[in-house]
């Protein structure tokens, strides 16, 4: 994958494990689990509303086809939207890097949480209130000269922006 602007560089979740700078925590699902949720859960609901709306059994085909079809691009949406991805971003030193990204990630909403229970070369920052319910965790790995930042892509490309 070529790098992108600034010196930085989105990774799919498969292509992070690989790397053996990564910790063995698994900070998010697969991209296959995250599009079988999406497209589980919307085919189902669309089945539901289908048979409803329509007057006819869940088991008849229109229903299925059209939550076949519904499930196929909520999957994809949600892959799209909601997959675990890690930005590879070159630092100066950690304490640098860790003042700099504070101002992005405040006015996207999230502050650092303090664990003990996380390694000292993990730095994890999530929203408040019912808000951080729902939109997850952005994690920082800090490793010699270079910081991982893995979240959902979606907040990925955000941080990006404002970097």
């Amino acid at each position: 994958m070529k790098p992108l602007k600034n010196g930085h560089r989105v990774l799919p979740y498969t292509e992070r494990m690989q790397q053996s700078t990564m910790t063995s925590n698994n900070l998010g699902p697969e991209n296959s689990l995250t599009f079988l949720y999406y497209f589980g859960t919307t085919t189902l609901i669309t089945i539901v509303l289908a048979s409803l709306v329509l007057n006819l059994s869940p088991m008849s085909v229109v229903p299925n086809q059209l939550g076949l079809v519904m499930g196929l691009v909520g999957g994809g949406l949600g892959l799209y939207f909601n997959r675990s991805i890690t930005l590879k971003q070159s630092i100066k030193g950690h304490k640098v890097f860790l003042n700099q990204i504070e101002q992005p990630l405040t006015e996207l909403g999230y502050s650092r949480v303090e664990d003990d229970s996380l390694p000292t070369d993990l730095v994890m920052y999530a929203r408040k209130n019912i808000r951080g319910l729902l939109s997850g965790k952005i994690y920082i790995r800090l490793d010699g000269k270079t910081a991982y930042i893995t979240s959902r892509a979606v907040h990925i490309r955000g941080l990006k922006q404002k970097l």
